[in-house]
């Protein structure tokens, strides 16, 4: 069985210590959801399966999904960030 890491004894120093981490694990997963972003900037519309269709009210007809007007991708909220601070 492996041995413990030494940890500060319980009180503001630990406190303090485990916010730091916390933060840090916060920022990491930040950038390489934006990264990811960068790299994939749409992903599948939510409404329509990614197929750009959606059917009729009898069923039998179909037209344009009116949320990704037919393409079948969206931007990514990372993606809207991303573009929001290239256009200031």
């Amino acid at each position: 069985m492996p041995d413990l890491p030494n940890l500060p004894p319980p009180g503001p120093v630990r406190t303090v210590a485990l916010v730091m981490f916390g933060l840090a694990a916060l920022v990491l997963l930040t950038a390489a959801y934006l990264l990811s972003c960068r790299i994939w900037p749409y992903a599948n519309c939510t409404r329509c399966s990614g197929s750009g269709k959606s059917r009729s009210l009898s069923g039998k007809a179909f037209r344009n999904c009116p949320r990704c007007t037919g393409t079948g991708r969206r931007e990514r909220a990372g993606t809207k960030y991303l573009n929001r601070n290239k256009t200031r």
